[in-house]
């Protein structure tokens, strides 16, 4: 990996997970990093947007936990069946990473509906299709119409998941359920033993869903641990 800066510290701000809470995080930016290194920084802690790989640092805070699905034990839910019977005429696509202005279209639309948030084009590429590790991109049609997309990372050990979005157009197919259980199956596929779906927040309701996809493991003082069944679900 090439580093175009070094780590650094962002100063403290309000979390955006947990009311009232301080939140920090550790970065830098870098490209050009092998599937064994990105491996290694996923079991540091660390995560990817754009050039930028960044981990929380929060003094007073652990909460937020890398989590990874176990593939070859995977099983979906009761619920997740239902998900995947609602999208059986759902066609999904893994490609190269491909920019178009329709994906753009899509994200714009997600954004503003989901999160009141204004977006623009030149961020839009330099965040998702200038990748810093191997990268690629799922694709979701419904009767030939793009309705979602997703950018995921290559690790030795599996496949991470960067981001997806989805025109909103199309929530009564619960696409965000969907495009995980569509990705863990790809990683399956691929002879991966793990799909990492970023950071656990137990306590947050945006980030605890990943617990509803078993069973899988935790981060916890720099190892890798199993989901007991006999803990309390998330």
């Amino acid at each position: 990996m090439r580093l175009l800066s070094r780590p650094e510290l962002s100063s403290h701000s309000s979390c955006p997970y947990l009311k009232g809470r301080s939140y920090q995080q550790e970065y830098f930016a870098g490209i050009g990093a092998g599937a064994e290194q990105f491996d290694t920084l996923l079991s540091d802690r660390w995560r990817r947007f754009g050039l930028i790989f960044f981990r929380p640092v929060c003094p007073d805070c652990r909460q937020c936990i890398p989590i990874r699905v176990r593939v070859d034990d995977f099983q979906p839910s009761a619920s997740q069946k239902r998900v995947l019977r609602k999208n059986r005429d759902t066609r999904v696509i893994f490609r190269e990473l491909t920019y178009r202005d329709e994906l753009f279209r899509i994200y714009e639309k997600h954004s503003r509906i989901k999160f009141s948030q204004e977006v623009n084009e030149e961020e839009f590429f330099r965040n998702f299709f200038q990748p810093a590790v191997p990268s690629f991109q799922s694709e979701f049609y419904s009767e030939g119409k793009l309705i979602g997309f997703g950018i995921l990372d290559e690790a030795a050990s599996g496949l991470s998941s960067v981001y997806f979005s989805y025109d909103p157009d199309f929530s009564s197919l619960s696409p965000g359920t969907f495009s995980i259980l569509a990705e863990i199956e790809e990683t399956r596929r691929r002879g991966y033993p793990y799909y990492y779906s970023g950071y656990y927040i137990a306590d947050c309701s945006k980030m605890a869903y990943k617990g509803r996809f078993r069973p899988y493991e935790l981060l916890v003082a720099g190892q890798w641990t199993i989901r007991e069944e006999s803990q309390k679900s998330p």
